[in-house]
């Protein structure tokens, strides 16, 4: 059986570098469905456990702030054990993670899951990136990105879809049970098609390990804070200590990060004028996306008293509009001026949730539908641009730090608007509950309007974005 890359590619000729991205994005895909296919599912995960809007929202946010901390993970489990050994082993772990999920008996042990699949699904998304690389010609990684892309959020696409279904056929349970068949399939795809490491010794990088305890402290203690803050109260001691122990420990894990020589995060590069605007616009980014995907199946599901199926379709076609924007942006990407279509795109976004933030009963769905998928177009026009002005300002040495620094930003701004989303539902809610009224529809209106208000806040650092030179935009297009 051929195992080196080499030995595959005289094997499958010209078709291996399909199937290993036949491979890799079966795993990703399979993973970032685990993105979304709980958020459907979690009004009637909250109804079995009697958790409240914060409590619940933690599926979420877990799963977004370990996934940040698993994409600077990859880069030492890729050099420690190899990209194939990290690939399976990765899908190990996420079967595990899935079964447990499946048969959970408490919210807590739920809340464990939703952390190890976001870890492996941070490690698994810049590791296929790194295998497609390997394979691909550079006349053609262009392509190949794209078509990754797509395939990357077609993932969360379904997800919604997919777990409405279930959770209104089965249970809540089968959202988490539903990728066993998937990620199986990945496995037998890794071990046919994915290359072993050579006979050469792995590379011993040391691992910050003080930095990522204090990463790991500063994000659960900021979440934290913010999910008791409503039941609590703001000013109570316990939220007050919470956030005070988020600032120092984001303090010190800052000042490690500038001292230590293999940081998880390379902070030096913000001394590059363009990129704290880039990062910024890429938090606000990750803040929309996931913001709207946790609100909208709750808003139809628990205020219009639709069911799980009709929530998940409802996402579908904003799902697809913004897969199929993907490669229509990266071309214009090489054309235009990035920030012209950053400034577009969050103009859309606002657009879309200043609509969203008149949500009442009698609101359409397929006008609630449209206005989604109007928000995704504007998303899918603030990504590529973002990492784009965000990597054209930095050193040909320090590409991937900057990459990796604005996915941590997306995947952390998601993390914040979850979180502030559930603030605004469970203050509504104790409100409505305190004047004996049934909950409605003011907690969605007030976290749709805070969209709005953050992604034209936006604006501001789109203007102070750098633009990449005018011969690196006419750079002839990928085969």
């Amino acid at each position: 059986m051929p195992t080196s890359m080499e030995q595959l590619q005289e094997r499958y000729g010209q078709r291996y570098k399909w199937w290993v991205m036949i491979t890799v994005m079966t795993g990703t895909m399979t993973m970032s469905l685990s993105s979304t296919i709980v958020n459907v599912a979690l009004p009637d995960i909250m109804a079995t456990f009697s958790v409240s809007h914060t409590m619940g929202q933690w599926l979420v946010t877990a799963f977004l702030a370990s996934m940040a901390i698993g994409m600077l993970l990859n880069v030492w489990m890729v050099d420690r054990f190899g990209p194939r050994t990290t690939y399976m082993g990765a899908l190990v772990v996420f079967v595990v993670a899935a079964i447990a999920g499946g048969l959970a008996m408490n919210f807590g042990m739920l809340v464990v899951v939703r952390v190890l699949q976001g870890l492996i699904a941070g490690m698994v998304q810049p590791l296929a990136m790194l295998m497609l690389y390997a394979v691909f010609p550079v006349n053609q990684r262009g392509q190949a990105m794209g078509l990754y892309a797509m395939g990357v959020v077609l993932g969360p696409t379904v997800g919604p879809v997919v777990g409405g279904v279930l959770v209104d056929w089965w249970s809540w349970r089968a959202v988490f049970l539903v990728v066993l068949p998937f990620c199986i399939a990945a496995f037998w795809l890794g071990s046919t098609f994915l290359s072993r490491p050579s006979s050469a010794p792995p590379v011993h990088r040391r691992l910050d390990g003080v930095g990522l305890l204090l990463l790991t402290g500063w994000m659960v203690a900021l979440l934290w804070g913010l999910s008791e803050g409503p039941h609590l109260g703001w000013g109570s001691l316990p939220v007050t200590l919470g956030l005070l122990a988020a600032a120092a420990l984001f303090a010190g894990f800052t000042l490690h990060q500038l001292r230590s020589r293999s940081p998880l995060l390379a902070l030096r590069i913000f001394r590059h004028t363009g990129f704290t605007p880039a990062f910024l616009v890429a938090m606000l980014t990750g803040a929309g996306l996931f913001g709207s995907v946790y609100l909208l199946p709750m808003l139809v599901q628990t205020a219009m008293g639709e069911s799980a199926s009709a929530a998940g379709m409802l996402l579908m076609p904003a799902g697809l509009a913004m897969a199929f924007s993907f490669p229509i942006i990266g071309r214009l990407t090489d054309r235009v001026l990035p920030k012209l279509l950053v400034a577009v795109g969050l103009v859309l976004f606002a657009l879309s949730s200043i609509v969203l933030s008149e949500a009442r009963a009698d609101m359409s769905l397929v006008l609630i539908a449209m206005m989604a998928a109007l928000g995704r177009v504007g998303l899918a026009m603030t990504m590529p641009p973002v990492v784009i002005g965000a990597v054209s300002i930095v050193p040909q040495n320090m590409i991937n730090q900057a990459t990796g620094l604005i996915s941590f930003a997306r995947q952390f701004g998601g993390s914040l608007g979850v979180s502030l989303s559930a603030i605004l539902l469970q203050e509504n809610t104790l409100w409505t509950a305190s004047l004996g009224v049934p909950e409605a529809f003011p907690g969605y209106q007030d976290a749709f309007a805070l969209m709005a208000l953050l992604y034209l806040i936006g604006l501001y650092p789109m203007a102070r974005m750098q633009s990449p030179p005018a011969e690196d935009r006419k750079r002839p297009q990928p085969a």
